[in-house]
C-alpha cells in the first residue's frame, strides 16, 4: 500500500463514520419516542397502532389516513416494508369492527413491528462495528507504510516472531555469488550444438532457415514501427500491474496514468522517443544504481526484484512483448512443422489392412490418446511462459500464491495442476494397457536457474537464432544493470550483473525461453516425445528405456548451455512390471525393487506438499511439509493486527496456498485425494485453534476489541457486499466435488474396455452377416495377398481387436480425457428453504436504490455460496431479517474494495 493511500482511506472512513454515527443516534432516539408513546396508550390495539404510526415515519412513508387508498397512488413503487406496515394498518382496522378477528394475529403483529425496530438496531449497530474494523484494518496498514521495506520483517505486534531473516541472508549471499561471477562456457561447443540439432537433417533445416529468415526480418521491422501508442502504454501498464515486479508506491503511478488519456498519450510520445533512440538507452539510476528488494515468497524462497524506473519499466516490458509474440508464433510455426517429430501410427501396415479386411473400413479416428497428446500439448504446454500476442498479459511461475493469469487460457497454476493431472492418466493409462512394460517418471528443474542462466549462453543462442547487433545491444544493456540492495542504503556497493536475467519481466522470458526451447527440440529429436516444461520446471514420462534416452539428452543440454540441475527438486520413479497379465493390475503388483532400472536421476517425484507413490500411482500427502507451514502460517497470522488482515492472510495462505500446493483433485486423483485434502485441513484447523474453529477465535478477538458478542458465524463468511468478512472456507469446494465422483479411476479405464469389448461383438456380428467370403474391406487382389492368409470364415480374434487401442478406441480417449477433468461441484440442492434466503437479498437491494452494491458472483447457482447459505443463512436472516445484513450504502464498501486490492507483502 502506497504510504499515502492508508492516511486518505483513513479519513474517508472516519468522515463515514461520523455520520453513520449520526444517523444512529437519530434512529435511536426515534426509536425510544415511539415505544415511550406507544406504552403511555392504555389498550393493546391502540399500543399497536402507535408502533405502526412511528414506524411508517422511521421508514420515510406518508401514514395513511381513511380517506386514502391504494389506488392513489402506484402501490409497487413503495418500499417492500411500507408495503407490509400498510397490510398490518389494514389488519388492524379489521380487528377494531370484527368481533370475529383473530387475537393472535393482533399479537403477531405487534411482534413483528418491535422485531422490526430491533432489527434496524441491529443493522444501525452492525455498520457501526464494520467501520470500525475498517478503521482497525487503515490503521494496521498506516503502521506498515512506515516501516522501510528492508525493516520489514521485523514489523509486528509484539508477539510476532521474527523468521525468515537467517534464511533471507543465506540466500542472498547465494543469489550474489552467482549474479555477479564470470560463468565458464564455451560457446564454440554451443554453436557446434546448435549447429548439428538444426542443421544435420535436410528437412530440419529448411524449416530452421525459414524461422531464421522471419526473425532477421522482424529485426528490422521492429526498429521502423511506432510501438508505443496510448493503446499499447495501457496494455503494458495492465501487464506489469499483473506481475509482481513494482513496488506499491510505482504501481500507484501506473494506476494514476491508465485513468488520465492526456497522461497517457504524454507517456506513450516520450517512449516513442526512447524507442526511436534506443542504441543510447541506458538504465535510470539513482545515486549510480537500481536498487534491489528481496520478497518472500509463502515457500519460503526470497526473490530479488529490480526497483526500477517506471518509464523503464515500461519500456523494456512492451519491447519484451512483442519479441515474445514474435518468438512464440515462429517457434509454433516450428512445432507443426516436418521438423518435430511426433510419435507415428505404431499399427503396422499389415495389421492395418487385417482390420479393414474385417471391418470393412479404416477405424482409424480423430478421437485417439496420440492425437490428444499432441493437441493438449499444443495449447498447454507448448513455450506456456511466452503470450500467443503483445497484447497478452505476461505469465507467472505458477507459484502457490500466484494468481497471474489470461482470461484466454490456463494461468500458471491451473496449468501445473493439469500436468500433475496428466502424468497421474498417463501412468494409470500404462498400466492399464501395458502391465508387462516399466512405465517410468522423471521430474527436475534448474539450480537458480533465473539468476544462473549464462550470458555467453544467451547471446550465442540468439546470434544463432538470427537476432541481429543492435537488439542484442539493446539486450545486454538490459541484462549488465547496475545494481544495490536497499538495505545497503545509498553508500551501499554498486555491482553489474554479469550472469542471468532480472526477475519478471517479459523480455527475461524471451531469453530464457529461447534457450530452453533448444533443449525441447534436442529431447524431441532423441526421443519423438515431448518434454513437459513450464518455465524451467520439466517433466517426461514413458516406457523406461526412452525415459533413460531423454535424461541423457537433457544432461548433454545443460552440460552445454552452462547451468545445472537442482537435485532437491530432480528425481524419477519406475513403475516396474506387473505380475499379472492383460488389462488388469493391482497396487500390489507394482514394485519397483524387481529389477534394476540405472540411467535415471535419483530422488522422489514431489511437487509442493505432495510425493509419488510409485506403488499405488497417487500423489500422497506430506504431513511433514504441512507441519513445517502451518508454524510458518500461525507466525504469520499472529502479525497481524487488525481482523481484516487477519482474514486477508487466512484466505491467502490457509486457504489458497494449502489448497494449491495439494493439487486440485482430478478424477484421474481419485476420491481418497479429496478425502486427504479435507482431513488436512481440519488437521490445520486444529493446530491453529484449540476449539478447531477460526470464527471462534475471531469472535474472541471481536470482543475482547470491540465489545461486541454473539457474532453468528455467518458473519465471517458471508461476501463483503453483504456486510460479512468472505473469510474462505477450503472445505466445501471438496466437498462438493467429492458429490459427483462416482467411479474410481481404474473403473473409469474398465468402463472403456467393456464398451471397445462390446464393440467387438457388434463388429463380428456384423462381419458374420455379410460377409460374403472375401471380406467386408474394399481391397483389390495385390492388397488381399499383402494381407496374408486369412481365414475367410473367422473374424479377428478379440486380444488382436484390442491390440491397438491406445491408436484406434475412442472410448479410451474419452476415457482419458474424463481422468483429466476436474470434478464438477455439486452443491446442497436449491430447495425452497435455500432459494427464500437467496431472496431476501433481492428484496433488500429493492429497498436500497436498485441493488447498489450487489456482489457479481453472490448468486444461487454459485455452489460455494449456495453451501455457505445452507448453512449460515437461516441464524442471519433470523437476527438481521435479511442475508443483506446492512446497507451497502452506510458502510465503507469502496475503502475496502482499494485495500482488498493491494499485494500483500508477507512478513520475516
Amino acid at each position: 500500500m502506497a504510504a499515502a493511500l492508508p492516511t486518505t482511506l483513513r479519513s474517508v472512513t472516519n468522515t463515514k463514520i461520523i455520520e453513520l454515527k449520526k444517523q444512529r443516534d437519530v434512529y435511536e432516539s426515534s426509536r425510544a419516542a415511539i415505544e415511550q408513546r406507544a406504552n403511555n396508550r392504555g389498550k393493546q390495539l391502540e399500543r399497536i397502532e402507535s408502533l405502526l404510526e412511528g414506524s411508517f415515519r422511521i421508514e420515510g412513508v406518508r401514514v395513511p389516513d381513511e380517506d386514502s387508498s391504494d389506488e392513489e397512488e402506484d402501490v409497487s413503487a413503495r418500499p417492500p416494508n411500507a408495503q407490509k406496515l400498510n397490510n398490518h394498518r389494514k389488519l388492524l382496522k379489521q380487528a377494531r369492527v370484527d368481533p370475529s378477528f383473530p387475537p393472535a394475529v393482533v399479537d403477531r403483529i405487534q411482534q413483528a413491528l418491535n422485531k422490526d425496530l430491533e432489527l434496524k438496531s441491529l443493522q444501525h449497530q452492525h455498520a457501526q462495528f464494520y467501520s470500525e474494523l475498517v478503521t482497525e484494518w487503515i490503521s494496521d496498514a498506516h503502521e506498515a507504510a512506515q516501516v522501510p521495506a528492508a525493516d520489514n520483517g521485523a514489523m509486528s505486534t509484539s508477539n510476532f516472531e521474527n523468521v525468515g531473516r537467517k534464511e533471507m541472508h543465506e540466500q542472498r549471499t547465494e543469489w550474489e555469488s552467482i549474479v555477479f561471477s564470470e560463468p565458464a562456457v564455451d560457446t564454440e561447443a554451443i554453436l557446434a550444438y546448435l549447429e548439428k540439432l538444426f542443421t544435420s537433417q535436410k528437412e530440419t533445416k529448411k524449416v530452421f532457415e525459414d524461422m531464421k529468415k522471419n526473425i532477421v526480418t522482424f529485426c528490422h521491422d521492429l526498429k521502423e514501427r511506432e510501438v508505443f501508442t496510448s493503446d499499447s502504454v495501457q496494455l503494458a501498464i495492465k501487464g506489469l500491474l499483473a506481475s509482481d515486479l513494482l513496488s506499491e508506491d510505482k504501481r500507484a503511478i501506473l494506476k494514476t496514468f491508465s485513468t488520465n488519456k492526456e497522461v497517457l498519450k504524454e507517456v506513450a510520445d516520450v517512449l516513442q522517443m526512447r524507442f526511436e533512440s534506443l542504441e543510447t538507452w541506458q538504465w535510470t539510476t539513482t545515486d549510480g544504481a537500481i536498487t534491489l528488494e528481496q520478497r518472500r515468497h509463502l515457500n519460503g524462497k526470497y526473490r530479488v526484484f529490480m526497483d526500477e524506473d517506471v518509464l523503464d519499466a515500461l519500456l523494456v516490458h512492451q519491447i519484451g512483448m512483442e519479441w515474445a509474440s514474435l518468438l512464440k508464433t515462429q517457434f509454433t510455426i516450428f512445432f507443426h512443422s516436418f521438423a518435430w517429430k511426433r510419435a507415428a501410427d505404431t499399427v503396422p501396415l499389415e495389421a492395418r489392412h487385417r482390420r479393414e479386411w474385417f471391418l470393412g473400413r479404416d477405424d482409424s479416428t480423430d478421437l485417439t490418446l496420440p492425437k490428444s497428446r499432441h493437441e493438449s500439448y499444443a495449447v498447454d504446454y507448448f513455450m506456456t511462459q511466452l503470450p500467443e500476442s503483445a497484447d497478452d498479459g505476461p505469465r507467472g511461475y505458477g507459484d502457490s500464491d500466484d494468481e497471474l493469469g489470461s482470461t484466454s487460457r490456463k494461468n500458471p497454476l491451473e496449468t501445473k495442476h493439469g500436468l500433475l493431472h496428466l502424468l497421474i492418466t498417463e501412468a494409470l493409462v500404462a498400466r492399464h494397457l501395458h502391465p508387462e512394460r516399466p512405465h517410468s517418471i522423471i521430474r527436475s528443474d534448474y539450480k537458480w536457474f533465473g539468476p544462473s542462466l549464462p550470458h555467453p549462453t544467451i547471446f550465442t543462442t540468439l546470434r544463432f537464432f538470427g537476432i541481429d547487433d543492435f537488439w542484442r545491444t539493446f539486450i545486454r544493456k538490459f541484462l549488465d544493470a547496475p545494481l544495490r540492495f536497499i538495505q545497503d542504503g545509498a553508500d551501499g556497493q554498486v555491482r553489474v550483473r554479469t550472469r542471468g536475467i532480472p526477475m519478471s519481466h517479459a523480455l527475461s522470458d524471451v531469453l530464457s525461453e529461447t534457450v530452453l526451447f533448444t533443449g525441447d527440440f534436442a529431447i524431441n529429436q532423441a526421443t519423438r516425445r515431448n518434454l513437459y516444461r513450464l518455465h524451467d520446471d520439466f517433466w517426461f514420462w514413458g516406457p523406461f528405456d526412452i525415459c533413460r534416452r531423454a535424461w541423457h539428452e537433457m544432461s548433454v543440454f545443460a552440460s552445454v548451455m552452462g547451468i545445472e540441475f537442482n537435485t532437491e527438486k530432480t528425481g524419477s520413479v519406475t513403475l516396474a512390471p506387473s505380475s499379472a497379465t492383460g488389462n488388469d493390475s493391482s497396487d500390489d503388483d507394482i514394485s519397483v525393487d524387481s529389477e534394476d532400472y540405472s540411467g535415471l536421476p535419483d530422488g522422489d517425484i514431489r511437487w509442493g506438499f505432495l510425493h509419488l507413490n510409485p506403488k499405488s500411482t497417487r500423489f500422497e500427502i506430506d504431513q511433514a511439509m504441512v507441519d513445517e507451514h502451518i508454524k510458518e502460517l500461525k507466525l504469520q497470522l499472529d502479525s497481524c493486527y487488525s481482523i481484516f488482515s487477519y482474514i486477508q492472510a487466512y484466505n491467502s495462505y490457509a486457504s489458497r496456498f494449502f489448497t494449491n500446493n495439494l493439487c486440485s483433485p482430478s478424477l484421474a486423483f481419485g476420491r481418497e485425494h479429496v478425502d486427504a485434502m479435507v482431513a488436512t485441513f481440519a488437521y490445520i484447523q486444529k493446530a491453529l485453534f484449540p476449539s478447531g474453529r477460526v470464527t471462534d477465535h475471531l469472535a474472541s478477538v471481536a470482543y475482547s476489541r470491540f465489545d461486541v458478542s454473539s457474532i453468528p458465524d455467518g458473519f465471517w463468511y458471508l461476501p463483503i457486499t453483504l456486510g460479512g468478512l468472505e473469510l474462505r472456507n477450503p472445505v466445501i469446494p471438496l466437498l462438493a466435488m467429492s458429490e459427483s465422483m462416482h467411479h474410481s479411476p481404474v473403473r473409469i479405464l474398465e468402463k472403456a474396455l467393456e464398451e471397445d469389448e462390446a464393440r467387438y461383438l457388434v463388429d463380428k456380428e456384423n462381419y458374420e452377416k455379410k460377409n460374403t467370403g472375401s471380406g467386408l474391406g474394399t481391397f483389390n487382389l495385390s492388397k488381399k495377398r499383402a494381407v496374408g492368409n486369412i481365414d475367410d470364415q473367422q473374424f479377428m480374434p478379440k486380444d488382436e481387436y484390442l491390440r491397438y487401442r491406445e491408436e484406434r478406441s475412442p472410448a479410451l480417449a474419452r476415457a482419458y480425457g474424463q481422468l483429466l477433468t476436474i470434478p464438477k461441484q455439486q452443491s446442497v440442492d436449491l430447495s425452497p428453504e435455500v432459494e427464500a434466503l437467496f431472496n431476501t437479498v433481492k428484496t433488500s437491494r429493492k429497498r436500497r436504490n436498485g441493488g447498489r452494491g450487489a456482489h457479481k458472483d453472490f448468486d444461487a447457482a454459485d455452489p460455494y455460496w449456495r453451501w455457505i447459505v445452507a448453512v449460515y443463512g437461516p441464524e442471519i436472516v433470523e437476527r438481521y431479517g435479511s442475508l443483506q445484513m446492512v446497507d451497502p450504502g452506510r458502510v465503507p464498501l469502496g475503502v475496502v474494495g482499494v485495500m482488498r486490492a493491494g499485494k500483500i507483502r508477507w512478513r520475516g
